[in-house]
């Protein structure tokens, strides 16, 4: 199948099959995840890259292709991110709040996958912001 695009986590009261509606509905055209999710092993997303999407259950929704990649610090995330992440939000604030209770919610789960059993959720953590568009 290659690589894969999930969203949520196993236990998030169905967050993540959430999200994914939203991408097959085109309000969601990027996602947000910590950079420190990525000291597991997993590369960043690239520009170009296309990944299949799947649903918590595994079964294949759709294949998207990433458009732009950036690293912001959580407390400069602007409205513009908050709106692409197509989920509601008024602006950034109300993204940061809700990322922000998220994150600290998974934060055993985060601890666990970099490996780093003393970090703890800052207002300059590094974000990685990935646009992308449903390919089908």
């Amino acid at each position: 199948m290659g690589p894969t695009m999930r969203f949520g986590y196993d236990g998030d009261g169905g967050l993540g099959d959430r999200l994914l509606a939203a991408v097959l509905r085109g309000e969601k055209t990027a996602t947000s995840s910590l950079a420190v999710e990525y000291r597991s092993g997993e590369p960043l997303p690239r520009v170009g890259e296309r990944r299949t999407l799947v649903d918590g259950s595994g079964r294949v929704q759709g294949i998207v292709e990433t458009t732009a990649v950036r690293v912001v610090a959580l407390d400069a995330v602007g409205d513009e991110i908050a709106r692409d992440e197509g989920e509601g939000f008024a602006d950034a604030a109300s993204w940061r709040a809700a990322h922000v209770a998220f994150w600290s919610a998974a934060a055993d789960l985060i601890r666990a996958d970099a490996g780093d059993r003393g970090w703890v959720l800052r207002p300059d953590e590094p974000v990685v912001v990935e646009w992308f568009r449903l390919l089908s």
